[in-house]
């Protein structure tokens, strides 16, 4: 979540199918809800399953998006790093496609029934964990995505392409929650347009201006 900008239903639901290491990229394309079913249960085990206390846990594409609609993000070298570790030590589990399921090899698992890690419980251990390193403030998993934004907005990146890799429809979205963090916006231009006119030593014209000049 905070190397990728995965929302927490979106980071449980990762399955090894959704990587491309040699690309350096993660495909984001489902997620874990409790929204209710997608589809209609017909068998009596079905219905059982949908039937239990609270919402059905789902897993399906992305929400307000089509079945074949997704978004690819970067994914970090450390972050890579991690996964291919993840996998060394526990492997994935195999879903195969049903009511409520999309197949897949997922990284992380739920000793439970369903096998499917439900945001209950990672919002216990990440409790357990904030406690774990004495941090009393309360914060929330989402926070982790919220790092990736604003860390990556802070250090320059475009505001159009962030807003594609969290998965925003409009990037005034994006401007809109993270403005704060790019106050400094006017010193990075200045510090861009000083290194491209080379002012700190005698101005002289960029040579991809001056072949645009000649052409001209």
């Amino acid at each position: 979540m905070a190397g990728c900008g995965l929302r927490v239903g979106e980071a449980t639901a990762v399955t090894l199918q959704q990587f491309d290491f040699e690309a350096g990229l993660l495909y984001v394309d489902r997620q874990i809800t409790q929204d209710g079913a997608n589809e209609e249960p017909k068998t009596k085990r079905q219905k059982a399953i949908t039937k239990g206390r609270g919402r059905a846990h789902t897993i399906r594409h992305l929400k307000w998006r089509d079945h074949d609609e997704g978004r690819a993000v970067p994914l970090p070298r450390t972050i890579e790093a991690k996964v291919k570790e993840h996998l060394r030590l526990y492997g994935t589990f195999r879903v195969e496609k049903g009511l409520n399921r999309m197949e897949g090899d997922y990284l992380f698992a739920n000793v439970g029934r369903t096998n499917i890690l439900m945001y209950s419980l990672v919002d216990r251990l990440w409790r357990n964990a904030r406690k774990a390193a004495g941090i009393t403030r309360k914060i929330t998993t989402h926070w982790l995505r919220h790092f990736f934004a604003s860390a990556g907005l802070a250090r320059g990146v475009p505001v159009t392409d962030m807003a594609e890799w969290l998965g925003h429809r409009d990037p005034k979205i994006t401007l809109q929650t993270y403005a704060h963090v790019m106050p400094d916006a006017p010193n990075r231009l200045r510090s861009v347009m000083d290194a491209v006119f080379n002012l700190e030593t005698e101005l002289s014209l960029p040579l991809e201006f001056e072949a645009v000049v000649e052409a001209a």
